[in-house]
């Protein structure tokens, strides 16, 4: 089940505009007279496509995978700030998280002064994914408001953010079709994923085969923890507990409809 953002219901009137980005429809929404603003998110989305798809010949993560295991390669600070919390939430889920599927181990490094990537074994494979399209979102939400936007909303694929508006959510079945009204967002962000059979979602590791809802104060934070949340037994207490609180969230485990 994912998650879909319709128009803000407020009575303010909206520029709006979808394009397909990292591998996803994005859609973005703005003011009517920020038009800049939404071209800075929008130019925001595709940087980091350019900087983090493994689909992308040049990004930093295809030129990791085709240099030698062991050497050292340059990647953009964006790429080295998506690698860094990488690294930081895997340690923190005990594993949990991994971006690199379980393919191999790998290093953020600091080379005189640049932030490099380094794989340890020849089947170590990164995939940032969801991660790099949620960081994408608070990236384009901040771009935007940096334009003088006054209030902005960026849903790429179930990655949402909202700032200075309160937006209506409704829930996408992925398997059983069909949409149901949810909740709503106000300056907050919100990712959903579906890890049942059948979803386009994986997990690395043992997953409990849920739909997930985190609702976060980044989009790249409630990206990344629906995948540790979904690993999880319970969300009442242990490792789940701690990271939500750790990172002020919330998450729903959605039942089928």
């Amino acid at each position: 089940m994912s998650l879909f953002a319709l128009p803000p219901h407020e009575g303010a009137q909206w520029v709006r505009r979808a394009r397909p980005v990292l591998g996803t429809l994005v859609d973005i929404g703005v003011p009517v007279g920020s038009e800049v603003a939404l071209h800075a998110a929008f130019e925001i989305m595709q940087q980091v496509q350019q900087r983090m798809s493994v689909f992308e010949a040049g990004s930093d993560l295809s030129r990791s995978h085709a240099a030698a295991v062991g050497e050292p390669v340059v990647v953009h600070p964006w790429t080295a700030d998506v690698l860094q919390f990488a690294q930081t939430l895997q340690a923190q889920s005990d594993g949990l998280f991994d971006v690199a599927l379980g393919s191999g181990s790998w290093q953020l490094d600091w080379q005189d002064a640049q932030p490099c990537l380094i794989r340890h074994q020849a089947s170590t494979s990164l995939d940032l994914g969801g991660l790099a399209k949620g960081w994408a979102v608070d990236k384009a939400v901040e771009a935007a408001l940096g334009q003088g936007a006054a209030a902005v909303w960026v849903n790429a694929g179930g990655d949402l953010r909202a700032h200075g508006l309160t937006l209506p959510l409704v829930l996408r079945d992925e398997l059983g079709g069909g949409v149901r009204p949810w909740a709503e967002l106000q300056d907050g962000a919100m990712a959903t994923s579906d890890f049942r059979a059948g979803a386009r979602s994986h997990l690395s590791g043992q997953g409990a085969a849920l739909h997930v809802s985190v609702l976060a104060p980044r989009c790249a934070w409630a990206d990344a923890l629906t995948k540790v949340i979904a690993q999880c037994r319970t969300l009442d207490h242990g490792l789940a507990h701690d990271l939500l609180q750790h990172y002020q969230a919330q998450a729903w485990v959605h039942e089928p409809s």
